[in-house]
Parts: structure tokens; sequence; C-alpha cells
């Protein structure tokens, strides 16, 4: 007997949910009035310290009293990334509002080594993704050698500063891999030197994770009352709005030039679809902290803010991993879970 082929549509879009004001209503335009203050109204503000010292400290925590050392300028992760000429960043000040609060700084401690760093945004009510090479950092020990896995990750939603206009709160990396949001070509060690080279490869088309959020706020989870993007598969976009299309993608540079813990906006068209279809290239600068930074499109039509793909690299165009076919699915999973 042959099996019917099904002829159900294939889900290549999840909406994003973003409310100004965590709720329902909305606010009159109102000249000098202080939106900020009544859009944070509820939730507990935290004044962060900072920078973090790129030190490991024995009890765990993510600060040091202690002056720099000579590991200072070591940072997580085995790309780079490129301003593109002129640096046309601009620094976002209302990050309370929508949709810079879905984009959040993280500060990783790992089983061993220096803190970390990257971007991460808001993906459904429980789940932010990031960078794989976020939370596995394969920079320091290469390929051949077990990486350094993240244990502990603090989170700032919209971060400013020193100012955390939601509160930072710090989530544990489960130490079973098993239970990870981690592809599991990340965590693969004891390798050869070619197979190394061949693994690392195949891992750079997987480089996403995801993380639980369990924080709530008035018993509700969090991305339901900051709000969380939503995704498209790049190929599922009409072919003339694909060709230049327009992005958008914001982060947290960890950079000399930058203030720590600040959130840089750039934007420009996408170039091409990287040669083996996973990545995809863009004219937007970025740096070394901003991998796992959102990558989308605002769509006018449907009123919605759709991301295709996660940044995690750059050279001379700079370029983000699409959301695509099994990564899609992956994510639609973790997002219903």
């Amino acid at each position: 007997m042959v099996a019917k082929r099904s002829t159900k549509k294939r889900v290549t879009e999840l909406d994003s949910f973003m409310e100004q004001t965590n709720g329902g209503g909305s606010p009159e335009n109102v000249e000098g009035f202080n939106f900020f203050r009544a859009a944070t109204a509820g939730f507990r503000q935290e004044t962060l310290f900072g920078p973090t010292v790129l030190r490991d400290r024995p009890d765990g925590g993510f600060f040091s009293d202690a002056g720099p050392s000579a590991d200072d300028d070591r940072v997580p992760g085995p790309m780079s990334e490129k301003v593109i000429g002129y640096d046309n960043r601009a620094r976002i000040g209302e990050t309370a509002m929508l949709p810079w609060r879905c984009i959040c700084h993280l500060e990783v401690q790992y089983d061993r080594g220096p803190v970390g760093f990257g971007t991460g945004f808001i993906a459904g009510e429980n789940l932010l993704l990031t960078a794989a090479h976020v939370l596995v950092d394969r920079g320091a020990y290469g390929w051949q050698e077990k990486p350094r896995i993240a244990r502990r990750v603090r989170i700032a939603p919209g971060r400013d500063a020193t100012l955390a206009p939601y509160g930072a709160f710090v989530v544990d990396i489960p130490e079973d891999p098993a239970e990870q949001l981690i592809p599991e070509i990340w965590h693969r060690d004891g390798l050869g030197k070619e197979e190394a080279m061949e693994v690392e490869q195949a891992a750079l088309s997987q480089d996403y994770a995801g993380i639980r959020l369990d924080r709530e706020v008035r018993g509700e989870c969090i991305g339901k009352r900051l709000g969380h993007f939503g995704f498209k598969e790049f190929d599922s976009i009409d072919e003339k709005d694909r060709e230049f299309l327009f992005v958008n993608t914001a982060g947290y540079p960890h950079s000399p030039n930058k203030p720590y813990g600040t959130l840089w906006y750039n934007a420009g068209r996408t170039a091409e679809q990287h040669h083996d279809d996973a990545f995809i290239d863009y004219m937007v600068d970025t740096e070394g902290g901003q991998s796992g930074s959102p990558v989308w499109f605002y769509d006018k039509r449907r009123a919605q803010r759709f991301v295709i793909a996660i940044h995690t690299t750059g050279d001379f165009v700079n370029r983000g991993l699409l959301i695509k076919g099994e990564i899609f699915d992956t994510i639609r999973a973790w997002r219903a879970g």
C-alpha cells in the first residue's frame, strides 16, 4: 500500500509578539511624557557595575575587584566580526523600548577560564537564542581538545551601560549535553587534525543555540511581558523582495572604543547567500561580542519583525546563519517547548 503524501503546508513563519506597554492599551503621543518610566514600571531595575574583568574567580563570580590581567584581551569564539570601512553603527539610547528590550547582553561563565561575552535575543515566551560559539568556546583550545562550556549566563534585556531597565538574571546551563539547547557537534573533542577541520566547518553551519528562560514577571514568562521576535525562512520571502532585502541588526560589542554593555545598531542590504546556502551576507558593521545578534527585517504589510538569521561572523562582508530547514524546525520546537 502506497502511503498518501501529506498535503499539509510546511510552516515557514513564526509571528513576533511585541506590545510596547507590556500588555494591553497604548500611550498617547504627548510631548514631555516620560514613556521610559511608564514602560518599565513593575519591573526591577538594576545598576550593573562593570566592565567585567576577564579573569577566573575561585568563587565563580562574574566580577573581580582585581586589576586587569595579561589575558584581558581574550574574547571567546573562533570567529571575528568586522567594521566595513567607516563605522556607521548608532548607539541605542531608548533600550527599554521595542524591539531593543528583546535584545540581551550576555556574560558567560564557563567551566574554566575567563568570563566571555555575547549577544542574545528573546525568541519566544521562554526562549533566548544566540550563537553556539558564545556558549561553547573553541577559540582558546581549537577543535582537537575539550572546549570551554558555559555553566552560567547572566542575561540583561535591553542593557544600557550600567542600567538594566528590566533587571538582570542568571541562568544555569545544564551539565548534561542532552539537556542543552546546543547542537551536538559543538561538544565533540578528541579529534584528529583532519577530522577536526572537517567537524569545524560542519559546525559553522550549526552555529546556533538556545537558553531556556525561567524568569517570570507577575506570574508570566518574560518573553510574554517584554515581547519576542518572530521568524521567517528567507526562501519563503517573495523573490522580488529577497533581492537586496534591507535588514537590521543590533548587539553588544566588546570593544575598547564602545562603552561596555551598550547596544549598537546598524542596517544594510543583503549581499548574497553563501556558497553552501547556509549563510546570508550583508553590508552591516559588527564587532566581537555581537555574535548571537538577530538579523531581522520589518514587514510593513504584516507589521511584524521577522528574524531571518543569527549573526555569527564576518570578513569583508559580515554574515549570519540562515534560520531555515532543520534549524527553523528545531527553533520552532524549542519555542513550543
